[in-house]
């Protein structure tokens, strides 16, 4: 069975949502529609393509992600779906949302979505591709036709500029990803990079975000750190997370910047 894991940032109190599952059950009625969120900060790309990371992962090879954060519906930037080298598929506007995976994994072909026969309608709406175009088409990949039938091959694909992350001189740089519900900061460093620093719990750091500097300690676990306490870790996806213990990270340390770029300090070295 072939799932499509969903994200957009229509919201759960959408009524856009439902319409775009009921196209793909019309049109697939067995298969399975998994919601990976539907609470993307509007417009926000940069917030989708990490989310889209660090979900891909955890879902099987052959699954098709559908992928709607597109502030340029109606304009001259291309549907698209990919077909990636394990079977997945990804599915959505050419807008750098897909930027990340397609540098990660290996792709096999690129289409743009322009046979309006696999459309919901053969003219789709100017606001409203997510239904018209991208919910049928992850419904028909999903039951085997093959990635042609959809457009032409397009080999340039659109992508966002990423602060790749780096360490030198005892400091690792990176940029914040996105912020969960919880005001936790994720960001793009991988958890690995943290083992240069060979930390012990309660360790001190000192993070730096936009020119602005915090204490920090090192724990593995929110709960081992004290109320309040600014820690840094490994989140459950492997990347680098800052929190505060029952509070919120995003409140005490962000600011309005678009592009927060983060840097980590291990304090232990003078």
């Amino acid at each position: 069975m072939h799932f499509i894991a969903f994200l957009t940032d229509w919201g759960m109190t959408s009524y856009y949502v439902g319409i775009a599952k009921s196209v793909m059950k019309q049109i697939n009625p067995g298969v399975e529609i998994i919601d990976i969120t539907h609470d993307i900060e509007p417009f926000n790309i940069r917030e989708a393509m990490y989310i889209l990371q660090r979900t891909f992962p955890d879902f099987p090879p052959g699954t098709i992600f559908c992928s709607v954060v597109d502030y340029g519906v109606g304009t001259e930037r291309f549907p698209i779906a990919v077909e990636l080298a394990n079977g997945s598929f990804l599915v959505g506007p050419d807008n750098g949302t897909f930027t990340l995976l397609i540098e990660q994994y290996p792709t096999k072909k690129t289409v743009i979505l322009q046979n309006p026969s696999y459309f919901f309608r053969l003219n789709p709406s100017s606001t409203f591709h997510g239904r018209d175009i991208f919910a049928p088409v992850s419904a028909r990949l999903s039951m085997g036709v093959p990635l042609e039938h959809f457009g032409p091959v397009v080999n340039d694909l659109h992508t966002l500029t990423v602060n790749q992350p780096n360490l030198h001189n005892h400091t690792i740089t990176g940029e914040v990803a996105f912020c969960d519900r919880f005001g936790n900061i994720e960001t793009n460093i991988p958890g690995i990079m943290l083992n240069n620093f060979e930390l012990q719990p309660g360790d001190p750091l000192n993070i730096v975000i936009n020119g602005r500097s915090f204490d920090a300690v090192f724990f593995e676990a929110y709960g081992l750190s004290k109320k309040g306490q600014i820690l840094v870790h490994t989140d459950s996806s492997g990347f680098v997370e800052i929190a505060v213990n029952q509070g919120n990270a995003r409140e005490a340390l962000l600011d309005n910047k678009d592009i927060s770029q983060i840097s980590i300090l291990n304090k232990k070295i003078k």
